[in-house]
């Protein structure tokens, strides 16, 4: 195994400098970037001083990577790297759709860190006490299936980490994490839906969109979006590309009937292009969402993403449509993520009957 640095001249005299890698049996070129100029002038020889200087402490550093990957340790110049701030690249060069998971992975991550009075945190230290510190943090505070998607996320970090030879072992790789399929989230009733709609709310839009995603189970990211593209209004059915799984899914094109609660809802036909719901963010429509209900007297937390379950669950308890066409208006492939929804309709069946009275006999 060695790193040479070599020049490689041009007919203009200029020489670019690379490294010659030989490393399991196997020899390669890495290009650095730098060039030498023809030494015309004394500021000219200098430079290329300088820049040889540069391309020598390159190879250096290159060649300690190697060895730490023969022989599993981490060069000093990894030590000092703090891991927040490698978190915090990892997820600036995050390439995938479900960049908010991780960020928000690290954002709870910083969060632990501080609860603990932690203000750096070398390679070195992050252990398994601390790993695990985490997810019991981030399970007290979050609910559903959210410690275990944010730790998935957190487990990448840690495991491109030790690819990068910033840390000697992986401190997740014992640590499982049990996945709560339950449903967490707050469910409305047809009932609650009808007491929601008639109470005063501060956006038109806000409203129409929100009561939208309840007849029709669309995510925020689907509903902000919408266009009269989407719509045929002569055969009365909405086409739309789910943006969570446009790449991932066979079922990402949805097609669904249209209501007469959802067409009222649409209003008249305008430009294919025009937005059908003017909403603002989606963090101030959520302000808008809660303090709505608030209004509405209904004492639930209820989020966006409400609308959605309560679309399937309502389908599957007071409708009583099988489970096979609610997974297919969700733009579900399988049956999977739909038996979450049974579960809660069959929890809602044995409180129903809990709430029967008894009598003396």
């Amino acid at each position: 195994m060695g790193v040479k640095l070599r020049e490689n001249g041009k007919e203009s005299g200029v020489r670019s400098l690379f490294l010659d890698i030989t490393t399991n049996g196997k020899r390669y070129k890495e290009y650095l970037g730098l060039t030498l100029e023809p030494p015309k002038s004394t500021e000219i020889r200098q430079k290329n001083k300088q820049t040889k200087l540069l391309a020598e402490s390159i190879r250096a550093k290159r060649e300690l990577e190697l060895q730490a990957q023969d022989y599993e340790f981490t060069p000093a110049f990894k030590k000092g790297v703090d891991f927040v701030a490698y978190f915090e690249k990892f997820v600036a060069d995050y390439p995938h759709k479900d960049l908010r998971i991780v960020k928000y992975s690290k954002i709870w991550f910083v969060k632990y860190l501080e609860s603990q009075n932690i203000t750096t945190l070398k390679p070195k230290q992050l252990d398994e006490r601390i790993c695990k510190g985490y997810l019991e943090f981030m399970q007290k505070g979050l609910n559903g299936e959210t410690p275990y998607n944010y730790f998935s996320k957190f487990k990448r970090v840690v495991s491109q980490a030790r690819k990068d030879k910033l840390l000697f072992e992986n401190p997740t790789e014992g640590i499982r994490v049990a996945r709560d399929e339950g449903l967490k989230k707050e469910i409305l009733s047809y009932k609650e839906i009808e007491q929601l709609a008639g109470a005063e709310c501060a956006n038109r839009e806000v409203k129409r969109a929100f009561l939208f995603s309840l007849f029709s189970g669309l995510r925020w990211c689907d509903v902000s979006v919408l266009t009269y593209k989407n719509i045929d209004f002569a055969n009365n059915v909405l086409t739309f590309s789910q943006s969570k799984t446009k790449h991932s899914s066979k079922n990402a094109i949805v097609r669904m009937a249209i209501s007469p609660m959802l067409l009222k809802l649409i209003g008249e036909q305008k430009e294919q292009q025009d937005i059908i719901f003017n909403l603002p963010t989606h963090t101030g429509a959520l302000k808008i969402l809660k303090q709505w209900v608030a209004r509405s007297g209904i004492k639930k937390n209820i989020t966006w993403h409400c609308a959605r379950h309560s679309f399937a669950v309502n389908l599957l308890g007071e409708v009583k449509a099988d489970v096979k066409t609610v997974a297919s208006l969700l733009g579900h492939s399988g049956l999977k993520h739909v038996e979450v929804y049974t579960r809660a309709v069959d929890e809602k069946k044995m409180q129903a009957v809990n709430g029967l009275p008894e009598v003396e006999f």
